[in-house]
């Protein structure tokens, strides 16, 4: 572009120009763009707000030259000896062709030159002439290179929504094998392009219906937007390279020839595990809290039902059990209420915190005593450091938090459990972990172990009371206090589940003598 305007500039014996895109030859976009040929883009404004008031062209008279008044020329950069030796003309040439007008090629030259169009004074027709023929020509040849440079953009453009594109897309060939395959679908099925071009996408995804069954060639959905049918968003399995399955949204556009032939079928493939994940934990949440809740309060009407018998005459051993089951059952279930009201908070960003400084040595060993009260038949050991530095916490939520990971080693240890509670200290925070040899959990589990309503597959973990809040809980409080918790485990070989927080005092620096 900036090639074809500096020729013109220099057959019409211009020394420096700018070409300025008509508003009606491209859209309101690409109205604003120029092209400049050894003009400063500073002088650009004085230019255009001086031939604007009285240079415009038009096709009968395309070519329009003014001397420029010596300030206008200052303005422009041009050097003092021209303005006042040689005078300086500004030129306006309006280029047009069959299509209409394509813009104005504004251009400044000494007044002493003439261009090839300009000589034939005594044949004014002859010059006409060859400046509408001149002009045709590279009105041509930019339209083309207008055309050329809009394409090019909207590549770009087409290029950075397949590129960062958040939703799978692939497209194949009228073959149905695979011709471009971007970021989010290599993300989403473990394949990379290079290793996927040119193959059948069938063999690639391997999709099934939600039943199970293959979907092969007669059930293509590519094919069927082929044949002219509405594919959007059809619900699939397909699977990942490492042969992991999950349910995705299909969506399928069909790219078609002049003559109507479908030449590409574009998928746009959206993962619906996270929507099916919350669907599940919706389904899930109604049940656990329907049995969790349900389950205390038959008992406690059970009971109470049995006490309340005018006729029933129970000794004192008899009603104390019946009365200590009913006090278990109501505690249970202010506990179920309150971890709810808690989570409600969490989400509404409504956790408040006392921090303050913390003796955690003080904290874990009071735990381990009331653990043991409760529970005789537990093991529990401490491997605390000597001189555990304190921590800035909050003591309420941290004793809740280990309150709830000691409950969750005893309640997931078949027979007589053995925890072990340690703390390891680095130069910026403390670490405790709670160690068990209990059930253990999987490696998928451990990814969604912390999310709300979560429990684990495990039979045992099934028929532990529990909504699948407590680990939920955990996390946030931890996060509230800038430290972070995770889990390591083995499944059947037990669990470590730990968490830090910041030190109340970094560790020194060790001392560097030179």
């Amino acid at each position: 572009m900036t090639v074809l305007v500096g020729r013109a500039i220099q057959l019409l014996r211009g020394e420096s120009g700018v070409f300025v895109v008509s508003n009606e030859a491209f859209d309101p976009q690409s109205s604003a763009e120029y092209t400049l040929y050894h003009l400063d883009k500073d002088a650009v404004p004085f230019l255009l707000a001086y031939v604007q008031e009285s240079m415009q062209p038009s096709t009968l008279h395309p070519l329009l030259v003014e001397t420029i008044p010596p300030e206008i020329a200052r303005q422009l950069g041009l050097a003092e000896e021209v303005v006042e030796g040689q005078g300086i003309e500004c030129c306006s040439l309006a280029l047009y062709d069959e299509a209409g007008p394509l813009g104005i090629l504004y251009f400044l030259r000494l007044a002493t030159r003439r261009s090839c169009f300009e000589r034939y004074s005594d044949d004014e027709d002859a010059d006409q002439s060859a400046l509408h023929l001149f002009t045709a020509q590279l009105a041509g040849s930019l339209r083309f290179a207008l055309h050329s440079q809009s394409l090019v953009k909207e590549q770009g453009r087409l290029a950075a929504i397949f590129e960062y594109s958040t939703e799978g897309i692939l497209t194949v060939d009228n073959a149905l094998r695979i011709i471009d395959f971007n970021p989010a679908m290599e993300r989403l099925t473990g394949w990379r392009e290079e290793e996927v071009l040119g193959q059948f996408y069938i063999k690639v995804l391997r999709p099934k219906d939600r039943q199970g069954n293959d979907l092969g060639l007669h059930d293509s959905a590519v094919l069927q937007a082929f044949a002219g049918q509405e594919v959007v968003n059809r619900e699939m399995v397909i699977s990942a390279r490492d042969g992991q399955r999950f349910t995705v949204a299909v969506t399928v556009s069909c790219v078609r020839s002049a003559r109507g032939e479908p030449m590409n079928g574009i998928l746009n493939v959206h993962d619906l595990t996270r929507e099916l994940q919350q669907e599940e934990q919706r389904s899930t949440f109604i049940s656990v809290i329907s049995h969790e809740l349900q389950t205390p309060i038959a008992i406690i009407k059970g009971y109470a039902s049995t006490l309340a018998r005018a006729d029933a005459r129970f000794d004192s051993q008899t009603l104390r059990s019946r009365l200590v089951a009913i006090e278990e059952e109501a505690d249970r279930l202010n506990k179920l209420v309150g971890n709810l009201l808690y989570a409600s908070r969490i989400q509404a960003h409504g956790l408040q915190m006392d921090i303050t400084t913390l003796d955690l040595d003080n904290l874990i060993r009071s735990m381990a005593r009331r653990l043991r009260a409760k529970h005789p038949e537990v093991k529990i050991e401490l491997a605390v450091p000597p001189h555990l530095p304190a921590v800035m916490a909050d003591r309420e939520r941290i004793e809740e938090v280990l309150q709830n990971l000691l409950d969750n080693a005893v309640k997931y240890s078949p027979g007589k459990p053995e925890i072990t509670v340690a703390c390891y200290v680095t130069g910026e925070e403390v670490i405790v972990s709670i160690i068990d040899a209990g059930m253990g959990i999987s490696l998928r589990e451990q990814e969604q172990i912390f999310d709300r309503f979560h429990r684990v597959g495990e039979p045992l973990s099934q028929s532990t009371p529990g909504a699948g809040l407590g680990l939920y809980i955990c996390k946030a409080i931890i996060e509230a206090h800038g430290g972070r918790i995770w889990v390591e485990s083995t499944l059947r070989q037990g669990s470590t589940f730990s968490f830090s927080l910041p030190r109340e005092e970094k560790a020194p620096l060790p001392m560097v003598v030179f």
